[in-house]
């Protein structure tokens, strides 16, 4: 996979030298991005901590609270004279964070397909099939831009069907064209980090990366498919994918724990999905499937997490319905006994009205009911949640 990836690179190359790969212009950089902000009541679970029980997450909350956030992205390309584009995007983020830079990335793109090199989604990632959301991304339950409920320490706290395995870390991902509605990419990653970040990536002035830090997943693949078109009247779109990695590390450090059941030990990560969507008149619906074995050997531990959402648009408006299931399971006891898992169920109805270009007023509720496989209280949460806001695309 390795070699098909480079090979891909060398294949481009190629076509630049041949055939007069002067461009027309000079790469322009243009401006987009977008920003939203919501307001969000809610009711979590706040009780007080008793004798013999822990406070619950919404203890000493607000019920309300105003979130954004926000990318401006810096886009450009050119088409050289033999017809193969090249391009640059770059996404910064529109608050001071950890990562400033979201992505950052050059890509290239032709009859042979596309190459992405930099910090950029996999292919995996990029070719995923899920549900509608209800009201928008932003504030939806698949993977939302933010969470509006408390969760304490309960480790199933933002549902998530999408396979990202590496992120934004440095990868290079090529895409085949599209020949009769099927497209298959792949990417491939060194080192699962992004350079800017540090950890075990070095830095663009710290040579190569160490290949022997324990518990560090590396050598990572990861393969998507799909399949986009038309039944009847009808556009359907189904997907699939699989990525894993190599975990480094000394033997003896990385299976640490696994005689005595409780504690984990460190495994090569895998992680799969499964994708579909449908739209017809006005109509779409959705649903994903997801499940990744957190690069760990104990038993019950996986993650799995799927959705299933339909939305109706007509004109301006948009209404929908979205569900979301996560489990995180818990581990076992030192004995070899399943601890049971980390659950969150979802409920979104929502809606969304364009009020003009790039502008959407967006407004929903949302049911969940949080367990813990301890049943702590301070983990456990039934919260209802209603948001409006503004989503802005430029």
């Amino acid at each position: 996979m390795k070699k098909l990836l480079y090979g891909t690179t060398a294949l481009v190359a190629a076509g630049m030298i041949t055939g007069g790969a002067q461009a027309a212009d000079k790469i322009k950089v243009g401006i987009g991005g977008y920003f939203y902000a919501f307001l969000a009541v809610g009711s979590d679970d706040d009780s007080a901590a008793t004798a013999t029980r822990a406070a619950e997450p919404g203890n000493n909350r607000r019920s309300h609270r105003i979130t954004r956030e926000g990318e401006i992205i810096f886009t450009g390309k050119t088409t050289l004279d033999n017809g193969i584009q090249f391009g640059v995007q770059v996404q910064l983020e529109a608050e001071q964070c950890g990562d400033q830079i979201d992505e950052t990335f050059m890509w290239a793109s032709g009859s042979f397909g596309r190459v992405n090199v930099g910090s950029e989604n996999s292919a995996a990632y990029a070719m995923h099939y899920t549900s509608p959301a209800a009201s928008h991304w932003s504030n939806g339950l698949n993977s939302p831009g933010n969470r509006n409920f408390n969760v304490g320490g309960n480790s199933a706290s933002i549902p998530n069907t999408n396979p990202n395995m590496t992120s934004d870390s440095e990868k290079i991902t090529y895409f085949t064209p599209r020949m009769a509605g099927f497209q298959l990419g792949a990417s491939y990653t060194p080192e699962n980090c992004e350079e800017a970040n540090g950890g075990n990536c070095t830095g663009t002035y710290g040579g190569f990366q160490g290949d022997n830090t324990t518990g560090t997943q590396s050598e990572v693949i990861e393969l998507g498919a799909n399949y986009s078109g038309k039944i009847g009247g009808a556009s359907i779109g189904i997907s699939a994918s699989w990525g894993e990695a190599d975990v480094e590390g000394p033997s003896a450090a990385n299976t640490a724990g696994c005689a005595t059941f409780a504690a984990p030990c460190n495994d090569d990560r895998e992680e799969w999905s499964l994708g579909a969507k449908a739209s017809m008149n006005g109509f779409s619906v959705g649903a994903a499937y997801y499940e990744d074995n957190n690069g760990t050997r104990t038993a019950n531990s996986d993650d799995q997490s799927w959705t299933v959402g339909l939305r109706y648009a007509t004109g301006p408006w948009g209404f929908g319905i979205q569900y979301a299931n996560f489990e995180n399971e818990s581990g076992v006891t030192a004995a070899g006994v399943p601890n049971g898992n980390d659950e969150l169920d979802a409920v979104e109805i929502g809606g969304s009205y364009n009020i003009g270009p790039g502008i959407k007023m967006l407004a929903g509720i949302q049911f969940v009911d949080l367990d813990d496989n301890a049943n702590s209280g301070a983990n456990e949460n039934d919260a209802t949640v209603v948001f409006f806001g503004t989503f802005l695309s430029f």
